[in-house]
């Protein structure tokens, strides 16, 4: 998964990338205490950590492609420094308070964070997989943490991920008291491979732990 995923960044095949943000996030992300520490995995170049930065958030993503690191920099026009420790690089900026540590999530550690907000990288991962990413993930959070995830359901008999069809129960066996809290067609913004497979329908849900 690892080299496949540097390939897709070197050769732009980033087809969940949404340009503009999540709409969800928008809409459905709790209130929190101001300064609260928000973790986003795989996180790719997304504007998202820039809006969750602007709602006084501290933000920590973590994304394996460097090419995707400085991209979100430059595109968003931040200056930024580097910081290599354990292997990891940390981009920090030091107008707004987000960063971004490049390198393998599973070797990822802070301190215990506040919130997570993931909205494509549960469903980057083939399901043999999964439950270790979740293990991590739950293992960065503090006890009772905020918890955002957006997933993807679909006919993968049709076209296979990534991004992967996770479907409810799946969900609900890792977040135990994870809540549905909305479900809309999204087949028109999901990667061009879905509707050149044939697919006709995907349903994007968002999933709320507060």
């Amino acid at each position: 998964m690892t080299e496949d995923w540097q390939a897709r960044w070197q050769q732009g095949r980033i087809g969940w990338h949404e340009a503009d943000g999540n709409a969800a996030l928008r809409e459905f992300w709790p209130e929190l205490g101001a300064d609260a520490r928000v973790l986003v995995p795989l996180c790719g170049k997304s504007p998202d950590l820039l809006w969750l930065a602007d709602q006084g958030l501290d933000v920590t993503g973590v994304e394996l492609s460097e090419i995707a690191v400085r991209a979100f920099f430059e595109e968003t026009g931040l200056p930024f420094e580097v910081r290599v420790a354990e292997g990891l690089a940390w981009y920090r900026s030091p107008e707004t308070p987000v960063k971004i540590v490049c390198g393998d999530y599973f070797e990822f550690s802070d301190q215990a964070f506040d919130a997570l907000y993931d909205r494509a990288s549960l469903i980057a991962f083939p399901p043999a997989v999964r439950p270790d990413y979740v293990r991590h993930t739950k293992s960065l959070l503090k006890q009772g943490a905020a918890q955002m995830l957006i997933t993807l359901q679909y006919d993968q008999a049709v076209v296979e991920g990534p991004p992967y069809s996770v479907q409810p129960e799946e969900v609900r066996r890792y977040w135990g008291e994870i809540q549905c809290i909305s479900e809309k067609h999204c087949l028109d913004s999901t990667p061009p491979k879905f509707r050149e497979a044939g697919l006709t329908e995907v349903i994007e849900a968002v999933w709320l732990e507060v």
